[in-house]
């Protein structure tokens, strides 16, 4: 994995249906290797995010302004390893992810996260809260040959504490690269499939599914037909 650890890459984010993903999965040439955590291959991940009262990290996304940040702490259920993160899109479309190692799981942003916060988020996060888990589970492919990972992530659900939303049907692949790296094979074979990628954040469709009753969410409302779309079997095409 270490040469595709890729914290400053590009990225691409497809939804597929379950048997585009193994459609997928079949056509990879022998160059990819499945990502193994003591022989388990595969990965659940628990992500909590952190917003303002008033959901400016959401908002910025929702209005298209570049530079945006998630912020958030991800747990790898499988390795018992724990991270706040913070998640920076810049205005060049690289992705650049800050983290640090934590012990437990946080609910606050307190005065020991002060200076990482610092150093790579533009904000006061004093009054930042959790609003949103998200938990899905992830095989993990990577590439041999290049400096390139896909993730395929299944069985999502997002809960609030007062609200569950649960999204069976739904793959998120997605493939990330070094910013100078430009041949992929399965980049190919998802445009062979007529499955173009398409901005998709997990932490936004998540706040516009469980909060859309009182915060705009319509420049993702065509993602948001699509999931239905899917969630009923239909065929995913971009």
């Amino acid at each position: 994995m270490e040469h595709a650890n890729l914290q400053d890459r590009k990225e691409s984010k497809y939804l597929l249906t379950l048997d585009q993903a193994r459609d997928l999965i079949s056509h990879l040439p022998d160059s990819y290797r499945v990502f193994e955590v003591d022989g388990n291959r595969i990965q659940t991940y628990s992500t909590t995010y952190f917003d303002s009262p008033s959901f400016s990290l959401y908002l910025t996304h929702h209005n298209g302004k570049k530079p945006r940040y998630k912020l958030r702490t991800r747990s790898y259920v499988n390795s018992d390893l724990k991270f706040l993160e913070v998640k920076e899109k810049m205005n060049t479309g690289r992705t650049i992810k800050h983290r640090i190692p934590i012990e437990n799981m946080i609910t606050q942003m307190g005065s020991d996260f002060k200076d990482f916060l610092c150093s790579c988020l533009p904000f006061d996060c004093s009054q930042f809260r959790p609003v949103l888990i998200n938990q899905y589970r992830r095989v993990t492919l990577v590439s041999i040959d290049t400096p390139e990972r896909i993730t395929l992530d299944v069985d999502l659900s997002y809960n609030s504490g007062s609200s569950e939303i649960d999204l069976p049907k739904v793959v998120i692949a997605e493939l990330k690269r070094s910013s100078s790296h430009s041949i992929s094979p399965a980049h190919d074979y998802l445009t062979n499939m007529r499955v173009h990628p398409k901005g998709f954040s997990k932490y936004c469709i998540g706040i516009s599914l469980i909060y859309g009753n009182f915060i705009k969410h319509n420049n993702f409302s065509t993602t948001l037909r699509l999931l239905n779309k899917m969630m009923q079997g239909g065929p995913v095409r971009w």
